[in-house]
């Protein structure tokens, strides 16, 4: 069988496009054990330790402010933490690799509702393998990674806010 490589590539263009346009989407994982923590200080030095939120819902974002798709993304990530009215939600925005003062302005001017963390150094962008932006992963309950999405996702749509809600009623151990 002969494999039309031009047509496999045209296929997987025209899905990312289509993908992109729709704000992209949460790619279910098997679940998983994130073994690498973060431990991270947010723009007003609070400790933040993802180890420490067992129990909770995790949305982890990777980002920067130079990409126009991450910047996209955060009001719904905003929209999403008003719309689920729940303490075990917890959205943590990791920026990657730039100075506390650029973050901070544009933290002010979206105005997030959630901490915004600094991974100066890139550790834990790396030991998570992240390797575009924005990438976000949900966490469980009990701590293992359930979705992942690289590139931008619609936070607040009806299809995003059903799994969240979803994971949310699971039991917490």
């Amino acid at each position: 069988m002969q494999i039309n490589y031009q047509r496999v590539i045209s296929t997987s263009l025209l899905l990312m496009l289509l993908t992109s346009a729709n704000g992209g989407w949460l790619e279910e994982v098997r679940p998983i054990k994130q073994s690498d923590n973060i431990e991270l200080f947010d723009i007003a030095d609070n400790k933040h330790s993802l180890s420490g939120l067992n129990g909770n819902v995790v949305l982890v974002n990777f980002w920067a402010s130079w990409c126009p798709p991450c910047i996209e993304e955060m009001p719904s990530m905003t929209r999403l933490v008003e719309s689920i009215s729940s303490d075990r939600l917890v959205v943590l925005a990791v920026n990657v690799k730039e100075k506390r003062a650029r973050v901070e302005r544009i933290a002010s001017r979206l105005e997030l509702n959630f901490p915004v963390l600094l991974d100066h150094k890139k550790v834990v962008a790396d030991a998570w393998g992240v390797k575009v932006y924005p990438s976000s992963y949900l966490i469980d309950s009990v701590g293992r990674m359930r979705f992942k999405a690289i590139g931008p996702v619609e936070w607040d749509s009806d299809e995003v806010v059903a799994q969240i809600k979803q994971l949310l009623a699971e039991e917490a151990p």
